[in-house]
């Protein structure tokens, strides 16, 4: 499997689970958002990892603090052109291994 595909799969798997998806894909000056979404009043950035070997390590070992740093920086970015206060943001992190997912919810408290 691809990223795309991953990132199908989180999308899928997030409409099942109640979240209403805004964007896939954001981009903005500082970076990259895989996927926004909203639930419980809630602005939610996913990072979306995955893979089917451990040939590469684990997907959460591909998440660091400069990308959790620039996630936040377009998250906020979205969050205040789309009139959303900055304090009803969080980001997870959808991990994706032999196609098991995993959802950590607040990988980065601000």
């Amino acid at each position: 499997m691809k990223g795309k595909e991953f990132e199908d799969m989180a999308f899928s798997w997030l409409l099942e689970k109640g979240y209403k998806v805004l964007k896939r894909n954001y981009r903005c000056k500082r970076g990259e958002i895989d996927i926004i979404a909203t639930k419980s009043n809630k602005l939610i950035a996913f990072e979306v990892k995955g893979n089917n070997t451990n040939l590469y390590g684990l997907p959460q070992d591909r998440i660091d603090k400069k990308k959790l740093e620039r996630i936040r920086l377009c998250l906020t970015e979205y969050a205040l052109s789309n009139n959303i206060s900055p304090d009803d943001i969080q980001i997870d992190a959808i991990f994706i291994y032999k196609n098991q997912i995993s959802h950590l919810e607040n990988v980065c408290l601000w």
